[in-house]
């Protein structure tokens, strides 16, 4: 083979390669001068005429409703003639481009950070662009073309040239500045991701865990990464300790320490990923240095819901309803579970057991007359808005967990117990593949202890009132 030949081969490999794994490209553009990124989707060509931009309004375990629509803006599609179409609203989260005969290749759009960070008075639903820092929450500013969410991805990020670069889907103490890339599955995995852009992240690796565990910080106060990277650590190992393994490959654990906005934002609400969490916190809340007798219960309660719901999970949760908040069933199990296996378990905190009984003996008649079912179908909207229906959620949800320990404990000689209902869920799914039906829990739980504990679950279906 001569070598202009050669050259024309490597070139048309080059160039012809996108796509022929069926996957789509995204690239996210930041440059210092603007308070707003561009969002750019190249894919194989559909029909301009049915083709639409999803804007997600909410993510797994959110349990809430977020118009990100309202920060996107200069929605251009662009077709294999060269034609550049405007996106149009419609009705839903989504926009459209309205031209027939047309083959649509590639969509961009721009994402206003700083609008979204000050518009959205909850610090854990916001990206934030701050000094010297972009912290990217990856369903708050990434859409999907519909249908397209199942396919590989390829992500591109661009920014200041001096700027570090760290993703919670690839940590690492050493970073990439400018630009760097990423392949994943699939969509849920993009917008379930974290990144932190910027020369005041601060990074840390915590040792003596089973897996690579990492802080990602970024501080408008002084902060003590070791601290928290102490926290993390006894958090997780309790955690493996209890499961007796770990499903994640790595962990993360992404904080943010603001000053304020205003006074009407808040701080304070975390949220699990699948193999991270962020907590968005305000300054006053900052780990500055060690403390014995720290709060760990967040973390170990974040940590934990990668095992369950992340990894077993009822209706609605998996697969994801992107454009709406998905109406979920069994809230009180993500929550109220894992709040029991925190507390009672990896903590030894056994009092926490009547901070239950009180939260439910003192719920508003509104809350006490609902079933469980039915506060978890109010929960999937307002869990965090009105907190005494999430607070009311994992109460009961603990109770029965606490109520099926105590009768397997009892039935099995202590040879079973709350652990095997945890496992038996996990087990299932992984070899199931797919959501379980609500009708379905029960029967799974006492196939994993092999005890009826219908009676039990029936008492705890009913409304308090």
């Amino acid at each position: 083979m001569n070598k202009i030949t050669h050259l024309l081969l490597l070139f048309i490999s080059a160039t012809s390669g996108f796509g022929q794994d069926n996957s789509v490209k995204y690239i996210l553009n930041h440059t210092l001068d603007s308070d707003k990124i561009e969002i750019i989707i190249e894919f194989d060509g559909m029909s301009s005429n049915t083709a639409s931009l999803v804007i997600p309004r909410s993510g797994p375990g959110t349990y809430d409703l977020t118009n990100y629509l309202a920060f996107v803006s200069d929605v251009k599609g662009f077709t294999e003639s060269n034609k550049i179409l405007d996106g149009q609203t419609s009705m839903g989260s989504y926009f459209l481009f309205n031209e027939k005969d047309e083959v649509l290749t590639r969509v961009s759009y721009q994402v206003d950070v700083k609008k979204m960070e000050t518009d959205l008075l909850g610090g854990f639903a916001s990206s934030k662009l701050r000094e010297n820092y972009l912290g990217i929450l990856g369903y708050s500013v990434f859409g999907f073309m519909a249908d397209q969410q199942e396919k590989p991805i390829v992500l591109e990020i661009n920014t200041a040239d001096d700027w570090p670069i760290f993703s919670t889907l690839r940590p690492a103490l050493e970073r990439k500045t400018g630009s760097d890339s990423y392949r994943l599955d699939n969509f849920s995995l993009l917008a379930d991701a974290q990144f932190l852009l910027g020369s005041n992240v601060q990074i840390s690796r915590v040792e003596g865990v089973k897996i690579p565990l990492f802080v990602a910080a970024y501080a408008e106060t002084s902060i003590d990464l070791e601290e928290i990277g102490r926290r993390g650590q006894i958090s997780l190992t309790g955690l493996a300790d209890f499961f007796g393994y770990v499903p994640m490959p790595h962990y993360t654990m992404c904080y943010e320490f603001l000053e304020p906005l205003s006074d009407q934002h808040f701080y304070g609400f975390s949220m699990e990923h699948l193999n991270s969490m962020t907590a968005s916190l305000n300054v006053s809340q900052a780990i500055a240095g060690y403390d014995p007798k720290a709060r760990i219960g967040g973390i170990v309660h974040h940590m934990g819901h990668s095992w369950v719901p992340l990894r077993s999970y009822g209706v609605g949760y998996r697969p994801f309803e992107w454009q709406t908040a998905p109406l979920i069933e069994t809230i009180w199990l993500n929550e109220g579970f894992t709040w029991y296996i925190s507390y009672y378990y990896v903590l030894d905190n056994k009092d926490i057991i009547s901070f239950f009984q009180r939260t439910i003996d003192n719920a508003p008649e509104y809350i006490k007359r609902k079933s469980l079912k039915e506060l978890s179908l109010l929960g999937s909207t307002q869990y965090s808005l009105d907190f005494n229906i999430g607070r009311n959620l994992f109460s009961r949800g603990a109770l029965l967990a606490h109520d099926l320990d105590k009768q397997i404990l009892e039935k099995t000689d202590g040879k079973k117990s709350f652990k095997d209902v945890m496992l038996g869920l996990l087990k299932w799914t992984e070899k199931n593949q797919r959501a379980f039906e609500y009708d379905e829990i029960a029967s799974i739980i006492s196939d994993a202890v092999g005890v009826d504990i219908s009676d039990t679950w029936s008492q705890w279906q009913k409304p308090m009132r």
